[in-house]
């Protein structure tokens, strides 16, 4: 079987999760909208899961080449930290199909997360926690644990997202800039009252 049937395969079943999600399609169905047999699609993967999988690794990849590319931005830790959030948004602009995916392949609480995909969320928080724990190490940030930070800013960006996507933002009159300063703000002091 030819490598472009592979790609075929994954440009049909990439438009279809997006229409219908995970478990509004079929091999079946796949297989009818790209031009090709069930056997075909069989031949290049062993079931809908794992092109599913496949999809979502193709989009992890090209996050995590944001979050890279972000790091290098950054002169200060803090530009770093904030590059990283910046990129995770653009990545969201620039390629709401993958987002999309992803999203909805994380709120599939049926089954486990392929290892494979596990081991790259992994990573995109490691970028995170990394350029935490440089902060703690020039003094700029205070010491807190860098993974439990990483998560928290992984939520914090997603919950944000989200929000922007159904409207919210625009509704409140709230602008990305004014909500990254506020970000920044509430990370750096927290929300105490300190006498």
């Amino acid at each position: 079987m030819r490598k472009n049937n592979r790609d075929k395969i994954l440009k049909t079943a990439r438009r279809l999760l997006l229409r219908y999600g995970y478990n509004g399609i079929s091999i079946r169905e796949i297989a009818k909208k790209a031009n090709l047999t069930t056997g075909a699609i069989y031949f290049h993967f062993k079931n809908k899961r794992e092109i599913y999988t496949t999809i979502c690794n193709e989009a992890i990849d090209v996050l995590l080449t944001k979050f890279k590319e972000a790091i290098k931005k950054g002169k200060t830790v803090n530009q770093k930290l904030i590059s990283i959030y910046d990129s995770y948004v653009e990545f969201y602009r620039t390629h709401p199909d993958y987002y999309n995916i992803i999203m909805e392949y994380k709120s599939d609480y049926s089954q486990k997360a392929d290892k494979e995909l596990l081991t790259k969320f992994k990573e995109l928080a490691d970028i995170t926690a990394q350029t935490y724990e440089l902060g703690i190490k020039e003094g700029v940030f205070r010491r807190i644990d860098p993974r439990l930070m990483s998560l928290f800013l992984a939520s914090l960006t997603e919950g944000m997202i989200q929000y922007k996507k159904i409207g919210l933002f625009d509704l409140l009159n709230v602008e990305d800039r004014e909500f990254r300063r506020f970000m920044a703000d509430v990370v750096g002091k927290g929300i105490e009252v300190r006498g």
